[in-house]
């Protein structure tokens, strides 16, 4: 306990350390960023390929697309 008292006395330690919890949540946020995208890219192509598979016609297919 003392020691981690001494270190956030430690004025080039606490700029340290917060510039590395910035960095991470940074980091994390570029994750989350990239996991959305990649699920909107997914559910964007198996909706294209269930439409495909249906049989439909473009004329149908623009029909559903209003009514959603």
């Amino acid at each position: 306990m003392d020691k981690l008292e001494r270190l956030n006395e430690d004025d080039k330690f606490r700029t340290d350390y917060n510039v590395e919890l910035v960095r991470r949540k940074e980091i994390n946020s570029a994750r989350l960023d990239g996991y959305d995208d990649g699920y909107d890219a997914g559910a964007k192509a198996e909706k294209i390929s269930i439409a495909k598979n249906t049989g439909l016609s473009i004329e149908e297919l623009e029909e559903l697309k209003k009514e959603a």
